[in-house]
């Protein structure tokens, strides 16, 4: 009594046990049909606890041991192998004096051949010297010396409430352990009733709720047994599996053919002699385990599973053996029947030195953490984020899921977000994340920031990563990857300065201290020069569109000193000028289609540009210049602009060649050399076109990249607009498209570059088909798509009048 009453008031376990001592106890005394129990609790007015039960009369043996506080109760086996009583130790009933230190007891004794007795005793446990107690026991035992004198009681029933216990609540401290029982048993009947047969039903009187019990299978599945356990207002359903005495138990909810499992309460103890031991809610194990033949510890908080050899010890073990096969059973049906919160089935974890005195901590590691998680990695028990339920490892051994994992909530929500754009069938669903953090050991795939960084990483290029990413593109993935990589910032400077992260300008992945930040605009040519020269500058520039702060950057003006410094280097050596050909080539060309903006960018470079032909091209220069002094003489004139003036004039030889520019070819849609010469032999062409004759080999390259780039232009505007259908274009002349459809009606486009301002209409299809009623002439100027109509021709060629 002195120790109980040391810890009542600290003890999370000593308040809880008095009303599992008075069930234990009525239930030992059980008749044939279960015990019947109704127990009351009165506060703020008289302040009791009555408990009373309809179980067998009292014994005189059972009366003295009551009070001379022995047990009265037999721990041997019937002929089944199962302990005949619960109790053990004959301090059970004491925990019950935390309620009072006096309990009144009244009951009917019967002896065989004897007349059934009604008495009353009162039980002092009040004292606390050892000559008070002893008083107390003497005249306990005077008070029912005269039993066998008392008037026989006539009224016995046996079905009716004759035991009762009545504890008075004398201070805080009793209502409080009280309040603290009740809640308990509440909390623990329902395992208690599926695993005591002998309880038929119990009545909270508060609370007017009589909990009874009800059993079945389903699916004609008798593997699982079901007990549901209800009162007026509320039900749980305990699932069941049983081999021998060991159970195990789960509360599930049932709503038609699905069958959830509910997550046991943190208070629930853990390990059940028929009845909870309080305090084993510490005992790690995703279910509860029951057997009546369990060798609890004294104060009955758990079950001795330690290292000592003896045969207690060895029984305990031989249990939980059981009871952990009959849960490999459960989590295979249970996967396999897709039952839903499979995960709470995998809620066991390590115990970090914190193990109860009852359990070596070696032990479970070996015999119960090890085997459980190695059969739950193989398990399909995760629901993932595309809905399907798969396990953890494959079969091979290779992590098969990944669990979004970091010390931050954020991270962990962000991870996943993330992540599920590429491999959602890897990830838990999201509702789940919070729950498998906290379950997942090192077996398990942490998808961390670093291991995240890895896979993209393997992905190697922007290529290769959008393929994954399908939807989503791969530099806004990106992007939002490093905010949240960013979220850690010890993280992101471990992370990103060692991984290959970020795109370089040619879509390959390298680390981030490898580049550098683009500067205002870089023109394209200007890079490819470079790039000829042998200088990778795109390998050394970050993709535009990342966003990311970069200690160095690069603009235009680096680029072009870049440029020129590879020019005088290598262009007053010809064997070595001859390697970089492309890029001499290059520069020659953009000086020749930007002379102005050349000087300015290339001043000394473009004042000596004669040094970047090579001697090919100088030869070919004097052929030109021979032939041109031909075409002098033979024209009688001494200068180019003579020649020049004579051709505009129309006075040129016999031959009809006009010479025509690439404005000129591009405009009237020529495309090949047959078609210049077919051109050529037209003389109308006199009549069309006043210009400046520029002849050059390259006016048909030039002529047929801007006719492919209008038509692209032209196509991708018109794709653009709602009320015109491409899905059956078809290209039936070099610049005329059929088979387009506006608003429901057949067209036809005539499309043409128009970058010099003009447009020459010279193939007889583009006037055949423009002709025709049922079609369009359209034209890219450069800045814009547009549809050129009939007054736009007339106004801007200032038309008047026309004949018909």
């Amino acid at each position: 009594m002195d120790d109980l009453r040391a810890k009542a008031g600290d003890s999370p376990t000593a308040s809880r046990r008095w009303v599992w001592e008075l069930i234990q106890n009525a239930k030992d005394v059980a008749p044939a049909d279960g015990i019947k129990i109704r127990i009351s609790f009165e506060k703020d007015l008289d302040d009791f606890v009555k408990f009373e039960h309809n179980g067998k009369p009292f014994t005189a043996d059972n009366i003295r041991f009551l009070i001379e506080q022995v047990s009265s109760k037999d721990r041997d086996k019937n002929e089944d192998g199962k302990r005949k009583n619960t109790g053990k130790f004959g301090t059970g009933f004491l925990t019950t004096h935390l309620l009072s230190g006096i309990v009144e007891v009244n009951g009917v004794a019967k002896e065989p051949e004897l007349d059934y007795r009604k008495f009353k005793l009162i039980l002092d446990r009040s004292g606390e010297e050892l000559e008070e107690i002893i008083e107390a026991v003497n005249i306990a035992k005077v008070s029912v010396e005269n039993l066998d004198v008392l008037d026989p009681y006539k009224e016995y029933l046996e079905d009716e409430f004759n035991t009762s216990f009545l504890y008075f609540l004398n201070n805080e401290l009793n209502i409080r352990i009280a309040e603290n029982g009740m809640r308990d048993l509440e909390s623990c009947l329902p395992y208690a009733m599926s695993f005591v047969e002998e309880i038929d039903s119990i009545k909270i009187v508060e609370s007017n709720k009589t909990y009874k019990r009800k059993k079945f299978h389903v699916a004609n599945d008798n593997l699982i047994e079901f007990i549901e356990v209800y009162s007026e207002s509320d039900k749980i359903t305990i699932a069941k599996l049983t081999s021998g005495f060991t159970n195990i138990a789960i509360p599930v909810k049932i709503d038609g053919e699905t069958i959830s499992i509910i997550e046991i309460d943190n208070n629930i103890p853990k390990l059940f002699c028929d009845f909870p031991l309080i305090g084993s809610e510490v005992f790690p194990f995703p279910v509860v385990i029951n057997n009546p033949n369990f060798n609890p510890t004294d104060p009955r908080d758990g079950v001795f599973l330690n290292n000592a050899t003896i045969k207690k010890v060895e029984e305990n073990k031989e249990i939980v053996g059981e009871a952990l096969s009959l849960y490999y059973q459960l989590l295979k049906y249970a996967s396999s029947n897709k039952w839903d919160n499979l995960h709470l089935l995998a809620k066991i974890k390590s115990l970090y030195g914190n193990a109860p005195e009852w359990l070596s901590e070696p032990w479970y590691n070996e015999n119960l953490l090890k085997p459980i998680r190695k059969e739950l990695l193989h398990a399909e028990i995760v629901v993932t984020a595309d809905g399907e339920t798969r396990a953890m490892l494959q079969e091979d051994g290779r992590k098969l899921l990944w669990f979004p994992y970091s010390n931050k909530k954020e991270i962990r929500d962000k991870i996943w977000e993330i992540a599920n754009f590429w491999f959602p069938y890897v990830l838990p669903r999201k509702s789940e994340i919070e729950l498998w953090y906290k379950l997942i050991w090192d077996d398990c795939g942490k998808l961390t920031l670093d291991q995240l960084s890895d896979f993209i990483q393997q992905r190697e290029n922007l290529e290769k990563l959008q393929e994954v990413l399908k939807e989503k593109d791969a530099v806004e993935w990106l992007n939002v990857f490093y905010e949240v990589l960013q979220l850690d910032e010890k993280e992101f400077h471990t992370i990103i300065d060692k991984k290959l992260l970020v795109p370089n300008q040619n879509g390959i992945l390298v680390k981030k201290s490898k580049l550098s930040h683009q500067k205002g605009a870089i023109e394209d040519i200007f890079k490819d020069i470079l790039e000829d020269f042998g200088n990778e500058i795109r390998d050394n520039l970050v993709e535009e569109s990342i966003e990311l702060d970069f200690e160095s950057s690069i603009d235009q003006s680096f680029i072009i000193k870049e440029i020129v410094s590879e020019i005088n280097e290598k262009a007053n050596n010809r064997e070595v000028a001859k390697k970089h050909r492309g890029a001499f080539n290059k520069i020659l060309a953009y000086f020749r289609q930007y002379p102005e903006k050349s000087k300015n960018l290339f001043p000394s470079i473009y004042r000596n540009r004669h040094l970047l032909y090579d001697d090919d091209e100088i030869a070919n220069n004097f052929d030109k210049a021979e032939q041109l002094d031909d075409l002098l003489s033979n024209f009688n004139v001494t200068s180019a602009d003579e020649l020049r003036s004579l051709l505009e004039a129309g006075k040129s030889t016999s031959t009809g060649i006009l010479p025509i520019t690439e404005d000129i070819l591009v405009s009237m849609g020529i495309t090949s050399v047959e078609e210049w010469t077919k051109a050529l032999e037209d003389k109308n062409l006199e009549q069309l076109y006043a210009h400046n004759p520029v002849p050059s080999t390259d006016m048909f390259v030039f002529a047929q990249s801007h006719i492919k780039r209008a038509r692209q232009n032209v196509i991708d505007h018109l794709e653009s607009l709602e009320n015109y259908d491409l899905e059956h274009m078809e290209e039936i002349a070099t610049t005329v498209l059929a088979g387009i459809k506006k608003e429901d009606r057949e067209i036809s486009i005539v499309f043409r570059p128009a970058y010099n301002g003009e447009v020459i209409i010279y193939y007889g299809s583009e006037r055949d088909i423009l002709d025709y009623e049922e079609s369009e002439l359209w034209v890219d100027t450069g800045d814009e798509v547009k549809k050129i109509t009939l007054g736009h021709i007339l106004k801007s060629a200032a038309i008047n009048k026309f004949p018909i």
